[in-house]
């Protein structure tokens, strides 16, 4: 979602769900795919050198079946374009009884104990990880970034996996070089440091700042090349360090590249940013164009023995640098809550592009830039730089999130900050704003459009822009609310408890991913006149809302008292915490 211009004092939205109702079924599991594996793959690395790729399109056109694509011959090709979303399962809750002592880690950022019989959870803060040797406990700098290495105070090699330090086989001994351990002596090697230039919002959230400011760049992947051969292949630290093995003799065409790319653990490439090759105003979903490739930056390696420091400049595209990190974070944090991975993902961002959705995701699959995705993030490439703004990026991966861990209700169409809409459309654009608040630790959400910044608090109900509507005890469960006031009840319950792990797992649990819900909701469609819904058709398709998470938390334990702080049954939102439909 992301706001276009409206009537004045509105901003209408276009949802991100609207976009998919003709094609929710085709997504595919990851699992049989022919993917491009990056290490040990020379001759996909060289292509990326080059940054030269055939590309091609596996989705559902707009309206049209999912197996568009495919040639009416090709069975493999229709299973694999219109397959069920894969399973996916939050991580298993304890009882008490059978939890030790000590506690436990549920994953690197959860730490699970029981107190007077009662199961109890906290998240660690950032740039903590949950360590269980002498009782489980959230411990500084134990956190690290997927895929760095190190040799441990004892001599023995670390590889970062899940977020926390793990020992790793070794039988040539540990060495240091750089920020990096290797197993053995590396040989010749270079050590540098990433960063690029972005762009905050100024101190009024009127528009951006005017001064760029200096980053780290955390979690890219830098290849090594002697000509157009790999040599190595490291991933930059929290401080957007690297080292990697180099030539012994150096040449001219020598060089080190820095992707906007992560690996997951089979070292595939599970998320991208890309330059979808194509220039001005583009439907979606759209054909990448034949140069379509994964943004990257690259330096002579004699130029960086000279001068360790790739610096990104605005000039060069750093913005696709900041979206990158913001797709980082939804990639590992979803992974930390649940212990999978989601769909492998391609945000899409051309500078002077844009899309006819203005921003937006949708599970359709791709085979572009040597993988085949099968979900895709599209972000404006306008005047408004908006690639600036991390709180739209990971609103945009919070339908990213639902759709890998949940299930979306793909109740679309068009809506206004500010009006209330439908219960299924203001669920899912309510858990990605909250989404984003969430994994940026910061209750205002900003974006910039036409020219003009807005933002909104999720704390304070304060919007710059608009009157926030409130929902009323009379109008029941299934009343039209407005997306916002579902952001700020989900806001109210993550920060009334230690941990947010409750509500992560709640999305995903069977309860809010079997159809029919047990509160009835039916999708509905509708088109608008002025800011006001006309022509408004229930539909027989059932689909989640937000009565039935809130179902799913109480069923999982979540302190009545809490839930009615959040919701205000008695002024605002009439949810009825005494009596949750559980299954």
């Amino acid at each position: 979602m992301r706001a276009s211009r409206g009537p004045p004092r509105f901003l209408l939205l276009q949802s991100s769900e609207e976009r998919v109702l003709s094609c929710r079924a085709p997504v595919t599991s990851v699992a049989g795919v022919e993917d491009v594996p990056l290490v040990g793959f020379e001759s996909a690395v060289r292509a990326w050198a080059l940054v030269v790729w055939s590309v091609g399109l596996l989705a559902c056109g707009a309206g049209a079946p999912c197996d568009s694509a495919c040639e009416p011959s090709d069975e493999a090709c229709r299973q694999s374009a219109c397959g069920a979303l894969p399973e996916e399962s939050p991580r298993m809750r304890i009882a008490c009884d059978a939890l030790p002592p000590e506690g436990r880690c549920l994953g690197p950022r959860v730490v699970e104990r029981c107190v007077d019989g009662q199961l109890q959870q906290r998240d660690c803060a950032m740039g903590e990880a949950c360590v269980e040797a002498g009782g489980a406990h959230c411990e500084a700098a134990a956190a690290c970034v997927e895929g760095t290495s190190r040799c441990s105070d004892a001599g023995a090699l670390e590889r970062c996996a899940d977020g926390r330090w793990a020992s790793a086989a070794c039988d040539a001994g540990c060495v240091a070089e750089g920020n990096r351990g290797f197993c053995g002596a590396p040989g010749r090697t270079l050590s540098g440091m990433a960063r690029y230039a972005r762009r905050l919002p100024d101190a009024s959230f009127r528009d951006w700042a005017p001064e760029a400011e200096w980053v780290s760049a955390r979690g890219f992947l830098v290849a090594s090349f002697q000509g157009g051969a790999l040599v190595d292949l490291a991933v930059t630290d929290g401080s957007g360090r690297f080292t990697v093995r180099v030539a012994r003799e150096v040449g001219a065409e020598d060089a080190v590249v820095v992707y906007a790319a992560g690996q997951g653990q089979t070292g595939l490439v599970e998320y991208a940013v890309a330059d979808p090759g194509l220039s001005g105003a583009q439907g979606v979903p759209a054909t990448p164009g034949s140069s379509a490739r994964i943004w990257s930056w690259s330096r002579p390696t004699r130029a960086l023995l000279d001068s360790p420091v790739v610096a990104i400049e605005e000039s060069e595209g750093s913005g696709a640098a900041a979206v990158f990190e913001a797709v980082s974070a939804a990639w590992h944090g979803t992974r930390e809550r649940y212990g999978d991975t989601g769909l492998p993902l391609v945000a899409w961002l051309g500078f002077g592009t844009t899309w006819s959705c203005g921003a937006c995701f949708a599970p359709w699959q791709v085979t572009a830039v040597g993988r085949r995705w099968s979900a895709q993030l599209w972000l404006p490439g306008d005047s408004d730089a908006a690639w600036w703004s991390e709180a739209m990026v990971l609103h945009e991966l919070g339908h990213w999130a639902m759709a890998s861990h949940g299930t979306s209700p793909a109740e679309g169409g068009p809506h206004f900050l500010g009006v209330p809409t439908f219960p299924g459309q203001a669920w899912s654009e309510g858990w990605a704003t909250w989404f984003s608040s969430d994994t940026r630790g910061s209750p205002r959400y900003y974006d910039r459009q036409g020219g003009t910044m807005f933002w909104l608090d999720l704390e304070t109900r304060s919007p710059e822009m608009i009157a926030w509507s409130r929902p009323r005890p009379e109008d029941g469960l299934l009343q039209p609310i407005e997306e916002n006031e579902v952001a700020a009840i989900l806001y109210r319950l993550g920060t009334s408890t230690p941990s947010r792990q409750l509500l992560y797992e709640s999305l995903a649990a069977p309860a809010m991913n079997l159809a029919p819900w047990a509160r009835g909701y039916r999708k509905h469609t509708w088109r608008m006149e002025e800011g006001t819904p006309v022509d408004v058709a229930e539909t027989l398709e059932a689909a989640p809302c937000l009565a039935d998470f809130l179902d799913a938390l109480m069923c999982g334990g979540f302190p009545r008292e809490l839930m009615d702080a959040a919701t205000e049954p008695a002024v605002a939102y009439p949810y009825p915490s005494h009596s949750p439909l559980c299954r």
